[in-house]
C-alpha cells in the first residue's frame, strides 16, 4: 500500500498545498496557493520545496535556497523565502512556480539542428543570467539542458534551475571541486578550478548542440570525454551546418575557447545576437 503524502491538500503556514510537481533525491516540490496573497479573482500560486530529511541533503537544500534568495533575475528561478513548517519542525522554501519543458526535451523533440534565431534567443537569455550571477560571485557549475526550462508562457522564455552545485566564489571552501555534468564541464572545471567563465563554456556546449544536433565532446567513455574537453577542438560548426549564421558560429566558438581568460566575455555579450521576434524562423 502506497504511503499517504502528508502534505497534499493540507495547509502549511499560509500555503494550501494543491498537488505534487515533482520529487528528487533531496526534496519534494509541490504547487501551492499563497492564501495571504490570493484574491477572489486570482489565485497566487507558488512552488514549495520541502527537503526529505535533516541530514547532509537537508543542508544541501538549505545552502541552495540561501544562495538563491540573493538572486533576482528574470532568467533565474526565484526563491522568495525560507520558512519553518511548525507542524513538522522543518524548513521549506517558497519558490517561483514554473511551467514548461526542459531544454533537453525541446532538443530531443527537434530531433536535429534547431533554427539559428531560436538558438540565439535561448542562448542570450542564459548568458545574461550567467553575467548577472558572475557579478554576484556565483558559479552555477551545472549549466546543461536539463537545468534550463523553457516556459509555456511567455513562450520561449528561459529559466535556469537547480542551483544544488552552485558556489559563491567569495566563501567557497573547494569542496566538490570537480562536481558537474561532464559533457558540459569546462577544462578548468575538470581540473577542479571552476570560475564564472566555466558557465560560459557550458552555454557554448548547449548552443553547439542546439545548432548542430550534436554534442561537441561526446566520446565512448568518461576518460575519453575528459580528454577531448582538455585537448581536442570540436568539429567546426560550418562543416556540419554549412549555412549557419557566421556571427552565431563565432560566438559559440568564443564560448568554447579552452583558456578561460580568452573565452567569450560578459562585457561583449551582445556580439552576434539579434532580437528573436514573432515570425522569425
Amino acid at each position: 500500500m502506497a504511503k499517504q503524502d502528508k502534505y497534499l491538500n493540507q495547509k502549511i503556514n499560509n500555503y494550501g498545498v494543491k498537488y505534487r510537481l515533482g520529487q528528487g533525491a533531496f526534496a519534494t516540490i509541490y504547487a501551492a496557493e499563497d492564501l495571504s496573497k490570493s484574491t477572489s479573482q486570482e489565485k497566487c500560486m507558488v512552488a514549495l520545496k520541502i527537503p526529505l530529511n535533516k541530514d547532509e541533503n537537508y543542508k544541501k537544500n538549505m545552502a541552495e535556497a540561501e544562495l538563491l534568495l540573493g538572486l533576482n533575475h528574470p532568467n533565474i528561478a526565484r526563491c522568495y523565502s525560507i520558512e519553518m513548517d511548525r507542524r513538522e519542525n522543518i524548513f521549506f522554501f517558497v519558490m517561483e512556480i514554473i511551467k514548461g519543458k526542459d531544454l533537453n526535451e525541446i532538443i530531443d523533440l527537434a530531433g536535429g539542428p534547431m533554427p539559428s534565431k531560436q538558438v540565439e534567443h535561448i542562448g542570450r537569455q542564459i548568458l545574461d543570467a550567467c553575467k548577472y550571477m558572475g557579478k554576484n560571485y556565483i558559479v552555477h557549475r551545472d549549466i546543461k539542458p536539463a537545468n534550463i526550462v523553457i516556459l509555456d508562457e511567455p513562450y520561449g522564455w528561459a529559466k535556469i534551475m537547480d542551483f544544488g552545485l552552485a558556489i559563491n566564489t567569495l566563501d567557497w571552501n573547494g569542496k566538490g571541486a570537480q562536481a558537474g555534468s561532464l559533457l558540459f564541464m569546462a577544462p578548468e572545471q575538470c581540473k577542479g578550478k571552476p570560475e564564472p567563465a566555466s558557465d560560459i563554456w557550458g552555454i557554448g556546449v548547449i548552443m553547439y548542440k542546439m545548432l548542430t544536433g550534436k554534442s561537441p565532446f561526446l566520446a565512448a567513455s568518461e576518460p575519453e570525454i575528459r580528454q577531448r574537453i582538455l585537448e581536442d577542438e570540436p568539429t567546426p560548426i560550418l562543416e556540419i551546418i554549412p549555412n549557419a549564421d557566421p556571427k552565431l558560429v563565432e560566438l559559440i566558438d568564443k564560448c568554447l575557447i579552452k583558456d578561460p581568460k580568452e573565452r567569450y566575455k560578459f562585457e561583449d555579450m551582445e556580439d552576434g545576437f539579434r532580437p528573436y521576434g514573432d515570425g522569425d524562423t
